[in-house]
């Protein structure tokens, strides 16, 4: 129980629609500090405030020591093992949020701020209030992204004997994006002046608010602009609850901008710190503080007390230094070929045969296809966009200076085509067993169709993965999780723009982006520009931080490009296995063949393997939980739910 629930409980308690009961809220607290000690001096308030920020959600949590990390659910990549994944396993409840034991603590904590010590000056005093204030609005942001409108909730009531005569009704979904909105513009320059310094990245800031009115004026204006689409897919309440007007579209998208405008002014840029881009790219997720001009709002870890365990799993199997780990996220091949070609700007399909790609079963032999042959594993992916080698760690390529032992098996030529040989167990990759004619035949990092903690798909992720020796073992990696950054800002306010008319402005931020990404020639001109590149480079620039999810349903598509259907390549997952050739006294003996291949899933449902995603309707905004339905009868149910 943290210092402010311990003094405040026995008295007073926001209204949660009951989550607790009324013999919990009238025990009398032992052994604490008063709430005049607590909040008689800076160090007191900053220390009911971290506890705050540590129970902020976001989904990706770079602690978990298990190998459930979320993106490995979409189309992005897939788990180690998630041959035992199907997408049925998606519920209505998946990503739910509701939590109002936090919005309470963030009302006391507001409530007990009008009554510090003297020794907290009226300057700090504004800035704990304004920091409480956004952390409250960022919790309604991820409720009502998540949930849409919810019961908006800002005071501190005292429960009595009736806590029932408080229940509050949802708001309506636009009126939960207004009250965030309308916080930021009350506390932004109250953050600033109680925290001037842009580079202080953990804590409340006027940048940090600005990014979180910036992305969520967007959100608003999306899911308005696609009214239509969400009535004639039935995500819509007549109440409001979920939903916005059309109407607002254009006022939710000018409010994006203006945030963004006054972002603009307060220093922060795209990191350029390596002239290499591609480790530019990585590496603007790697530094961090004022070494990241890029960085806006961080989740901190320090891989002492603050544990983080994601380059444990994400490393490749090659490289790990502990057992049950390693090579746990392979992004998909659907991600990788949605890379440009920097001299084209076109996304095309890797070339692995002949003539027309051809997808094959994952588990066959042999094949008689006339596929490409390559001098080495990384000439496949030859011009593209740099950042495909900053986020992913392709076949051929490297990860802290060792190259990534990226191989399927060998393609032995039989006079008509190839047999293809495999080690059987990922573990005997280097033994006598994972010889064939005394050539290695599968590399430690896989791909393997049966092995756990191994490539399943051909790639390894290289996002977040920490660059530093040693940082993989017992959560000793200090890099941080970014909530906000410039990159993304750009992004939005350059989505915000197209929609709003405002080409030439929406096609100055996306080429600012791509410059960064791929040097003057990956500039675009204006006949370029469409909503669909725009949504393009929203899912190569953000891969991996968690945006996929969200953007796809904020448009209203998510059920369209994830149908279930084993004929939508977009919702079927593809792998790209990388073979060595076996062909003595041939010129092509000893280069690289690759092989298109749909990824098969092992779990059954109702007796039929499953893979493809399918996104339900149910699944555009979480099922309310069903103790706050039973607790609250002013609640009412999602669509769908």
């Amino acid at each position: 129980m943290n210092i402010l629930l311990k003094y405040t409980l026995a008295a007073t308690a926001v209204l949660i629609l009951a989550s607790c009961g009324k013999d919990f809220l009238n025990q009398q607290p032992t052994n604490v500090i008063s709430p005049e000690q607590a909040y008689s001096s800076p160090d007191g308030v900053n220390g009911i405030a971290a506890d705050l920020y540590a129970r902020i959600r976001y989904e990706q949590d770079f602690a978990i020591d298990n190998e459930s990390y979320d993106m490995t659910r979409f189309d992005e990549a897939y788990n180690n093992s998630a041959y035992g994944f199907a997408d049925d396993g998606w519920g209505n409840g998946y990503r739910a949020y509701y939590d109002y034991g936090l919005i309470r603590d963030i009302n006391l904590h507001l409530q007990q701020l009008e009554h510090t010590g003297k020794n907290v000056t009226e300057e700090q005093k504004r800035y704990f209030i304004a920091e409480a204030r956004f952390i409250r609005a960022l919790v309604y942001f991820t409720m009502v992204s998540r949930m849409g409108g919810v019961p908006l909730v800002t005071g501190v009531f005292d429960y009595a004997n009736n806590p029932e005569a408080y229940a509050q009704a949802r708001a309506k979904e636009s009126e939960i994006y207004d009250f965030i909105a309308n916080e930021v513009d009350a506390i932004k320059d109250d953050l600033q002046a109680g925290n001037s310094n842009i580079r202080v990245k953990t804590r409340a800031s006027k940048g940090a608010a600005l990014a979180l009115k910036c992305r969520a004026m967007l959100y608003a204006g999306s899911i308005a602009k696609n009214e239509t689409k969400s009535r004639s897919k039935n995500v819509w309440l007549n109440s409001g609850a979920v939903g916005i007007s059309n109407a607002m579209a254009e006022a939710y998208f000018t409010k994006c901008l203006e945030a963004f405008t006054e972002l603009q002014g307060l220093g922060y840029s795209l990191y350029k710190g390596n002239t290499d881009l591609s480790e530019n790219f990585s590496e603007a997720f790697l530094k961090k503080n004022n070494d990241n001009p890029e960085q806006i709002f961080i989740k901190d870890y320090d891989g002492v007390k603050t544990l983080n365990r994601f380059t444990e799993r994400a490393i490749p199997r090659s490289q790990r230094t502990v057992n049950n780990a390693g090579s746990q996220i392979n992004p998909t091949l659907n991600l990788a070929e949605s890379f440009e070609v920097v001299a084209t700007h076109v996304a095309t399909p890797f070339k692995t045969v002949n003539g027309t790609e051809t997808e094959e079963n994952m588990e066959s032999n042999s094949a008689t296809l006339d596929y490409v042959v390559y001098d080495t594993p990384l000439a496949i992916f030859e011009g593209r966009d740099p950042r495909l080698a900053g986020t992913i760690i392709t076949p051929g390529g490297q990860f802290r200076g060792k190259d990534a032992q990226l191989w399927a098996g060998l393609a032995v030529w039989n006079g008509n085509g190839y047999d293809f040989k495999s080690v059987d167990g990922i573990e005997n990759a280097t033994d006598s067993k994972g010889m064939y004619e005394g050539m290695q035949m599968t590399g430690i990092d896989g791909p393997h169709f049966k092995s756990f903690y191994t490539s399943h798909t051909g790639f390894l992720l290289k996002k977040y993965v920490d660059a530093d020796a040693g940082s993989e073992s017992s959560g000793k990696s200090d890099v941080a999780y970014i909530v906000f950054r410039y990159g993304e800002m750009l992004l939005d306010a350059a989505e915000a723009a197209f929609e709003l008319g405002r080409s030439n402005e929406a096609l100055s931020y996306i080429n600012e982006v791509r410059e960064r990404a791929g040097g003057a020639a990956f500039r675009i001109q204006a006949s370029e520009l469409t909503l669909e590149r725009i949504r393009n480079e929203r899912r190569i620039e953000l891969a991996f931080e968690d945006h996929r999810f969200n953007d796809l349903r904020r448009w209203r598509i998510a059920d369209e490009l994830w149908n279930g259907s084993q004929n939508n390549s977009q919702a079927v997952l593809y792998a790209l296995w990388p073979y060595k050739i076996y062909r003595p006294g041939h010129a092509s003996h000893e280069k690289w063949l690759f092989r298109r291949l749909r990824i098969r899933g092992t779990k059954t449902i109702n007796g039929a393997i499953k893979q493809p995603l399918r996104f339900t309707l149910g699944l555009y905004y979480a099922a309310m939980p069903g103790d706050a339905l039973s607790n609250n009868p002013l609640l009412e149910k999602n669509p769908n739910q």
